[in-house]
């Protein structure tokens, strides 16, 4: 009695090109879903608003991509370690936002209302000063004005 002839599946290298690239992208898809953001009330206007918190720079770099709608009195509140001219794109944001950027003394110091980005390359967005924060909410969805301090944004930080 003669044993079973086994047989091996060798993969070229088609089969890995092809692998490695669906791996990839199915990182792709994954990452910005699992991204754990930290919530914090916060008031805004006189309202108050449940923020998701971005400290880290991966945090920072996703934000609200992906996402296909941003709840009322809902929105992302960027800290930055330090002061600096800060700009953000809308690549891969499905929603309007207003965005306000937020001076270390915790003072808005500009507002812009932003649509999403439909073709490449999608440009970024800034304000002339130094800003420590920022914030973004649904398009609109505020009465805040430049000038404005926001309280609260220092004691979130130290968190």
């Amino acid at each position: 009695m003669s044993m079973p002839e086994l047989k091996y599946f060798m993969p070229n290298r088609y089969s890995i090109t092809t692998f490695i690239v669906l791996f990839l992208l199915k990182v792709e898809v994954v990452i910005p879903g699992d991204i754990i953001f930290e919530k914090e009330k916060l008031m805004l206007g006189g309202e108050e608003y449940l923020l998701e918190i971005a400290r880290s720079s991966y945090q920072r770099n996703h934000g609200l991509m992906f996402r296909d709608q941003l709840s009322h009195r809902r929105g992302m509140l960027f800290i930055y370690p330090r002061p600096g001219h800060h700009r953000i794109w809308m690549k891969n944001t499905r929603i309007a936002l207003t965005v306000i950027w937020v001076d270390e003394n915790s003072e808005i110091i500009g507002i812009k209302n932003l649509l999403p980005c439909a073709n490449d390359p999608c440009p970024s967005y800034g304000v002339s000063k130094p800003s420590k924060y920022i914030l973004e909410l649904n398009d609109g969805d505020h009465h805040l004005k430049p000038g404005v301090r926001i309280n609260g944004l220092i004691q979130l930080e130290q968190y």
